[in-house]
């Protein structure tokens, strides 16, 4: 499990790395404040600015709770990763439908926490954090990331 999980993370640094450049500042009103509390019946979400070293807070977009809890990160990634995701055992969970092109949920292991999809020429990966109190939960559920997803793909070129 512990090497399934830095193998998730990896992959997710690469492909942050690997796509940093093309996608920066593309996306940066696709989603607000607003739509996450909508989405998720929260009240006092933040956007912050992304912060390099931070394991969560390192995304395209990065939300956190009133409490400045991590909530919810988004990358955008050139199309071309969406596929190595996707074939990564370690990585990829089971398909989704209804967002983007093509859709997928993530890691392999409980508790999933990503929701990856395509659409055009990127992709999009929607994460929240594990839950510091109980690490078996996510902060959001799967459908509230799911609903997220929707969202920001409905909004994508």
């Amino acid at each position: 499990m512990k090497k399934l999980l830095v193998a998730a993370l990896s992959f997710l640094v690469m492909a942050s790395l690997a796509g940093r450049v093309s996608a920066a500042g593309q996306f940066d009103h696709i989603i607000t404040t607003a739509d996450v509390e909508k989405i998720t019946g929260l009240k006092g979400v933040k956007q912050v600015p992304r912060e390099p070293l931070n394991k969560f807070l390192n995304g395209d977009l990065n939300f956190v709770t009133g409490s400045s809890q991590p909530l919810l990160m988004i990358q955008f990634r050139p199309v071309f990763v969406f596929d190595d995701m996707k074939a990564d055992s370690g990585y990829y969970k089971a398909p989704l439908q209804g967002i983007g092109e093509e859709a997928f949920t993530s890691p392999a292991f409980a508790p999933q926490f990503s929701v990856n999809f395509r659409k055009g020429n990127y992709i999009a990966v929607v994460t929240t954090d594990i839950d510091p109190r109980d690490k078996k939960k996510t902060v959001l559920s799967m459908d509230q990331l799911i609903a997220l997803a929707k969202l920001v793909a409905s909004r994508m070129p």
